[in-house]
């Protein structure tokens, strides 16, 4: 069993390494930072906010 534990840490570890390779290789052009939304996103974003309104409305308290 001791063999299943040097698998494991050097899959974990090969990884880690091949990640920090493709970052650098690529030249860290990749952004994970949240982007500007589309106006697509921005129309269906309020179309969402009125139909939840208008629900509201027509739903009393009870």
């Amino acid at each position: 069993m001791h063999w299943v534990m040097w698998v494991f840490w050097g899959f974990v570890v090969t990884l880690l390494v091949a990640s920090y390779l493709v970052d650098l290789l690529t030249g860290r052009k990749y952004d994970f930072n949240e982007q500007e939304k589309s106006l697509n996103q921005n129309a269906a974003g309020a179309d969402t906010l009125r139909e939840i309104a208008r629900q509201d409305q027509q739903n009393g308290p009870f």
